[in-house]
């Protein structure tokens, strides 16, 4: 065989440059494959909202219930998350076999690229599941399924104030908490029942954490400037009103009283 010449080697790589890399078009073949002519395609009233990532350390994607079988398709994890007394809004799968419900897509979560989500369902290798560290999410449509959670803007004389975070850490550690005085409330935490309990003990900030604590103060224990967050942090719904936000894990969703 005769050796390759230089001119040959030139070739090949110009040949390698120039070749065409396909690339794939809308509609993705996520969503082709969750096409709801397939059975154990999620169920009728859930629509696929997308990828999203689902690797943050501070939380999952979905929260509120989940449950692993090892024949999951999004057929079994909507039926799972709509067959709750109060149905949940989202529904996810994941990494094969995991399932995620919550009221609302929490919000350390990010959309991604839809062909990301790739990874074959346990019960139906023709149908995707998610991926490592991402999940395919859908929402419920169906009837009765209660409106996405949401801030409110009032509540009587209190006013809706942001998200803060509930505490912060820096190179000398970790600080005190940003209110203080935590209440228990045995009829469940919503806006209302925090904001009458702050009140009635002579409060006027009112902060929900984690969708079921309370806390009230006078002023923040720490400056404003260390512990405002993005809005979209405090995305968890209330466990006693799944239609009011509250807060999330180490997130305040504040309301103040003039």
């Amino acid at each position: 065989m005769s050796p390759i010449s230089l001119s040959h080697i030139v070739v090949l790589i110009s040949l390698l440059l120039h070749q065409t890399i396909a690339v794939p078009t809308e509609p993705t073949e996520l969503l082709k494959r969750q096409s709801a002519a397939n059975p154990n395609a999620a169920l009728p009233g859930w629509t696929l909202v997308g990828c999203f990532s689902d690797s943050n350390p501070a939380g999952r994607t979905l929260q509120e219930h989940t449950i692993t079988n090892p024949g999951m398709t999004p057929a079994l994890c909507t039926a799972f998350c709509g067959n709750f007394t109060t149905p949940l809004n989202f529904a996810g799968t994941e990494f094969t076999d995991e399932c995620f419900c919550d009221f609302n897509i929490q919000g350390t979560a990010t959309k991604v690229n839809d062909t990301l989500c790739t990874f074959p369902c346990g019960g139906d290798s023709t149908l995707t599941c998610g991926g490592a560290g991402l999940i395919s999410v859908f929402q419920n449509s169906n009837h009765g399924v209660g409106p996405v959670p949401a801030n409110k803007a009032k509540v009587g004389t209190w006013s809706f104030d942001g998200c803060f975070t509930a505490f912060y850490r820096d190179a000398v550690g970790t600080h005190p908490r940003s209110l203080l005085e935590r209440f228990t409330i045995s009829a469940g935490v919503t806006i209302e029942s925090c904001t009458t309990q702050c009140a009635s003990a002579g409060f006027n900030i009112s902060g929900l954490e984690f969708g079921e604590e309370c806390w009230c103060g006078n002023s923040f224990a720490l400056p404003i400037a260390n512990i405002t967050a993005p809005l979209t942090d405090c995305s968890r719904a209330c466990e006693a009103d799944h239609t009011e936000l509250c807060g999330a894990a180490s997130r305040l969703s504040v309301y103040t009283n003039p």
